[in-house]
């Protein structure tokens, strides 16, 4: 590691590339999305690039600002994708040679990827709708209700449904428990409905034909077509729903031609990411059966489709390959500065026999392969030195997206047993600052257990000196660190500080008795798994004990505050996008309802000394460490009003701290210049407060 290379600045975020999101065509010609940061106009912007199979040199295809989802024709031929460019959300199609890209012109916004039908004739995709003719007042409403309602659907969608924008706000009229979702915002009336359109020849691009093949007042998604091209398979629920219904998902198959549905899979708990069988026999699809509740380990699962009789399938109907993994199926190590597309669906072989799936594995991203006969499961790619977030397979060959604590994510393609590296994304930048390792070592938390943990350091460590440390905590609390890029520890360790952060009970990738030894138990031994931590990198030397600092966003912005209300160790905090309170959360947040009852076991008018006992805002009044209080203001899963309660009541006692709102940010903040803002406030705080700069 050179001495001769600079620390990281907040700013350098502005100039890291993302790549991800691999498709594969049937010819093994690749395809994938570039996103660069606009700092001059403050916004994110999306190119689609494409390598060649035999050379690998990688070219950009598309000169959009807003181009993502690629997804190949079935002849490998032409490239669909979605794009803003014309003012709205569009399927575009571009031939895979280049030129200029045609678009699908829809009167529907596409607010999915395209998938195309398997002789490449039609594209599905999924659009909000208006349901006019299942659309039901609720009872006491007023009479011009439904005109109000279409209004505020046409205002949503740009005016679309023959609404106009007005300078008064539409209404929020709001009937339902699960109204909003955070990143969303407000559901109101529309409803997601699958869409095809015909993809035309050299005539009649301006006004394609497009149907809607479902319909009523029930969100449909994630279509995927049978092989035959006369059905489609999406998740849908299709009923009131009633408070057990809000973790429940259905499997649906579409007549396209006539809009017929069959009910495919009763589903026990989520459906997600269906994927049709080459052989029509089967789908595949990632979810679980609650069995313990909302922290219940997702498994791949088949669903055998082929018989009529046997429709629709109960849950114990239902094969699940990965019985005995004990390992979250879809989850992938996260990184602060990843391109992250849709969810990745398991890919099918095209014999039928084999299903290729992501699941991640004491914080490694991994690539497997289940047998569907029950032959077994083996890993086919994954490991410290490259955790797997996406990929994609076709004619032999996997391309697929993955990186590690020293390299952000870059495309390789694996083939005869060989993975080749295609995408040198910041390359420059990479040779210019100093980039640290983390030491990934094993302490015994609470009860004994084994936690894992990650430790970097900075470079050119002085023999004898005593370090500052900050101790970053993930969100969740099922989520995950690992053998990822973080932005923010690189930045923190390259200006002198150590960094530690672990994964305490609660995490995923460790098994189901790992990750729901939190529930119930939020601040208990997870707390003093986090301490323990801490005490054993203390034991080593390295770390000056006055020096210590604690931050973490969402769940780990509620332990943050949580640590610094039962201990005087920290000498400064940052808590982002944190819960303090989680007597209002329950009522506040847009899973609070369903995400909180069952993670303290008890409402706000059953347990309200439960949830007291557990919220920091209990023991507020023994902070002694000065705490920045970082928020989006439309944040739906965490409300702004969590962070004004921690500062109001901070403030009131007269202790340190400071509030800083993102306007227009909900959860996780997406603008270049509040996510910079947010890294160089975090140092800074951490530079004065522990470093006295």
């Amino acid at each position: 590691m050179s001495t001769a290379k600079r620390p990281w600045h907040a700013a350098d975020l502005l100039r890291l590339e993302a790549v991800g999101e691999p498709q594969l065509s049937a010819g093994g010609r690749l395809a994938y999305v570039v996103q660069e940061q606009d700092a001059e106009n403050d916004k994110i912007i999306t190119r689609i690039w494409v390598g060649d199979p035999v050379s690998g040199a990688t070219r950009p295809l598309t000169a959009g600002t807003s181009d993502r989802s690629p997804r190949w024709a079935p002849d490998g031929r032409r490239l669909a994708f979605v794009s803003d460019r014309s003012g709205k959300p569009q399927v575009w199609v571009i031939d895979a040679s280049g030129g200029e890209a045609r678009q699908l012109c829809t009167e529907q916004r596409v607010e999915s990827a395209p998938v195309w039908s398997p002789d490449g004739t039609r594209i599905a995709f999924v659009s909000r709708q208006f349901p006019a003719d299942q659309w039901e007042p609720y009872p006491g409403a007023p009479g011009e209700d439904f005109d109000r309602a279409r209004r505020a659907a046409g205002d949503t969608l740009g005016g679309e449904t023959g609404g106009q924008k007005r300078d008064t706000p539409p209404l929020k009229v709001i009937t339902e428990l699960g109204h909003k979702l955070d990143g969303a915002g407000y559901f109101g009336d529309l409803r997601r409905q699958v869409l095809v359109v015909t993809v035309p020849g050299e005539d009649g691009w301006a006004t394609p034909p497009v149907q809607q093949v479902t319909s009523g007042c029930h969100d449909h998604q994630e279509p995927t077509w049978s092989p035959d091209g006369r059905f489609l398979a999406v998740t849908g629920l299709r009923q009131k729903l009633q408070y057990e219904d809000h973790l429940r998902m259905d499997l649906w198959r579409v007549e396209v031609a006539t809009g017929e549905l069959v009910q495919l899979v009763k589903g026990a708990g989520p459906i997600s990411c269906p994927a049709w069988s080459p052989d029509g026999r089967w789908i595949a699809y990632i979810g679980h059966h609650q069995s313990h509740g909302r922290s219940t380990t997702p498994g791949l699962w088949l669903a055998r489709v082929d018989d009529p009789a046997g429709l629709p399938l109960a849950p114990g109907d239902t094969v699940c390959l990965t019985a005995g993994l004990d390992r979250p199926v879809g989850t992938a190590v996260p990184s602060d500065v990843r391109y992250a597309g849709p969810s990745v669906p398991p890919v099918w072989e095209p014999d039928s026999e084999g299903v290729l799936f992501l699941a991640s594995d004491r914080g490694v991203g991994k690539l497997y392969r289940a047998a569907v006969d029950g032959g077994g499961r083996q890993v086919l790619l994954g490991s410290t030195e490259c955790s797997v977030a996406a990929f994609d397979a076709a004619g032999g060959t996997i391309a697929y997206q993955g990186g590690n604590d020293t390299r952000p994510d870059q495309i390789y393609l694996f083939e005869n047993g060989t993975s080749r590296q295609v995408t040198w994304a910041n390359r420059a930048l990479m040779e210019e600052v100093l980039v640290s390792p983390a030491r990934h070592f094993v302490f015994t938390g609470a009860d004994g257990w084994n936690v894992d943990g990650w430790l970097a350091k900075p470079a050119n460590l002085e023999p004898g000196r005593l370090y500052p440390m900050v101790l970053m905590i993930h969100g969740g609390p099922h989520g995950i660190y690992g053998h990822s890029f973080m932005f923010a520890v690189q930045l923190l360790v390259s200006s002198g500080f150590v960094v530690l952060y672990t994964n305490p009970r609660g995490s995923q990738s460790y098994g189901q008795a790992f990750a729901s030894a939190v529930v119930d138990d939020w601040g208990g031994k997870d707390y003093q798994d986090l301490m323990a931590g801490v005490d054993a990198v203390l034991e080593q030397g390295l770390v000056d004990p006055a020096r210590l600092g604690i931050t973490g966003w969402s769940y780990g912005g509620y332990m943050t505050n949580w640590a610094i209300t039962q201990t005087q160790r920290f000498a400064a905090a940052v808590t982002g996008a944190s819960v303090f309170n989680l007597h209002n959360f329950y009522g506040t947040s847009d899973i609070g309802f369903t995400f909180g009852e069952f993670q303290w076991h008890g409402t706000p008018w059953e347990e309200p000394g439960r949830l007291l006992g557990r919220s920091p805002v209990a023991g507020v009044d023994r902070v002694t460490t000065p705490v920045l209080i970082l928020h989006g203001e439309s944040d739906l899963r965490c409300p702004v009003e969590q962070a004004e309660q921690l500062f109001t009541a901070l403030r009131r006692l007269g202790k340190t701290a400071v509030m800083v709102r993102y306007p227009g940010e909900s959860h996780a903040l997406k603008r270049p210049a509040y996510r910079v803002d947010r890294y160089q406030r975090t140092l800074s705080w951490f530079a004065h407060y522990l470093q006295g700069v």
